[in-house]
């Protein structure tokens, strides 16, 4: 959950932080915006991904046809061991956008939604200058093309990241510089 990890550490973990975060799964009907080269594009960066975080020694599931995975083990323990936040930032540039009509959107608390706020300000303050602040739902906003909203990949990225990390209740990590 180490901001953004990118983005989407942030949004598989912080609508339920006793849950196993995923990247969102198709719901519904999502043929009718989802294309099938997009959904193919998506779920061969998620494989790109995933493989990196193994590579750094993450249990992770390989995503399903529609680009879900899972971690394994107790998200309590995990989200705080420094080898898990730290793959997240190293392996963060390799995720992509997930296409329009996969995502599923948590309903958020107004203290969920506040925290996204203060979240968004404090990465534009500690050098994430681009960082979307999160509509009236909380939710994060979309691109058009697919690409990240945000640079996950510039330097000042990981340190925003790092300080910023306890507002949504994830810990930033030790010894790298973090997402």
């Amino acid at each position: 959950m180490a901001g953004a990890a990118a983005l989407v550490f942030v949004l598989a973990g912080c609508g339920g932080q006793d849950e196993t975060p995923t990247v969102a799964s198709a719901g519904g009907s999502p043929a009718a915006v989802a294309t099938g080269d997009a959904v193919t594009e998506y779920v061969e960066g998620v494989r790109k991904y995933t493989t990196c975080l193994r590579a750094e020694g993450v249990e992770v599931s390989d995503p399903d046809a529609t680009g879900k995975y899972e971690f394994s083990g107790d998200p309590k323990v995990f989200k705080r061991d420094p080898k898990f936040q730290q793959a997240q930032v190293k392996c963060s540039s390799l995720l992509p956008s997930v296409p329009q009509g996969l995502e599923e959107k948590p309903t958020l608390t107004a203290e969920e939604i506040q925290a996204r706020v203060q979240y968004a300000k404090c990465m534009r303050e500690n050098g994430a200058a681009d960082f979307p602040d999160p509509g009236a739902d909380g939710s994060w906003p979309d691109s058009a093309d697919g690409k990240p909203v945000w640079d996950q990949s510039a330097p000042a990225a990981a340190k925003a990241q790092a300080a910023c990390a306890s507002i949504i209740g994830a810990p930033s990590s030790t010894g790298a510089a973090q997402g």
